[in-house]
């Protein structure tokens, strides 16, 4: 790989079509075009946690990620979900998702590249509920670490630069990300 081509713009363009795809399931495309009403909406998050839960149970049990400066309990967003759930009067109850375990620790943090990158878009997301709740209101989980995601985002992406420069690191990474935009892609078919 090139000098001037970072880990994560490799691991970006891997999963570059799976990350497409995911922008056309309906209800994020509802989302987006503020169509969403709150059943919908309470179904998505719902739908979420499933996955979110099922991921973050996956990590926990894979090979930890302190040594890239990652502590996995800090960027959990289930909890964010039950939230959101909470604040609608709904009952956060939903089954879980099938997902892929990592057997290394590239491969967990190819997952989290993937479960850190969706605040990104989530935040964009959060203003289609405009039209269903009051500013700010029952989108903790599409706004994420609030005013912390940005240096949380800058140490998963220095985690990644880490990883990748291990022998393995970026193939392992490119298969947990690739594994867990599949596993999401499939829960929300």
């Amino acid at each position: 790989m090139p000098s001037h081509t970072s880990f994560r713009f490799a691991l970006r363009e891997a999963t570059a079509a799976a990350h497409e795809r995911l922008h056309h399931i309906p209800a994020f495309e509802a989302l987006a075009e503020g169509r969403l009403d709150r059943p919908a909406y309470v179904a998505l998050l719902r739908r979420l946690l499933g996955f979110h839960a099922a991921i973050e149970a996956a990590l926990a049990a894979a090979p930890p990620l302190g040594r890239y400066g990652i502590d996995l309990a800090e960027r959990r967003r289930a909890p964010l979900l039950w939230a959101d759930l909470a604040h609608l009067g709904a009952l956060a109850e939903a089954p879980l998702a099938p997902v892929p375990g990592f057997a290394t620790a590239a491969e967990a943090l190819g997952a989290l590249y993937v479960t850190e990158g969706s605040i990104l878009g989530g935040h964009q997301l959060a203003r289609g509920l405009d039209h269903l709740l009051p500013p700010g209101e029952g989108r903790g989980f599409l706004l994420g670490h609030g005013a912390r995601h940005g240096a949380m985002w800058a140490a998963c992406c220095a985690a990644i630069e880490a990883c990748g420069a291990e022998p393995g690191g970026l193939a392992g990474m490119q298969a947990g990300a690739a594994a867990t935009f599949a596993a999401f892609e499939a829960w929300f078919a």
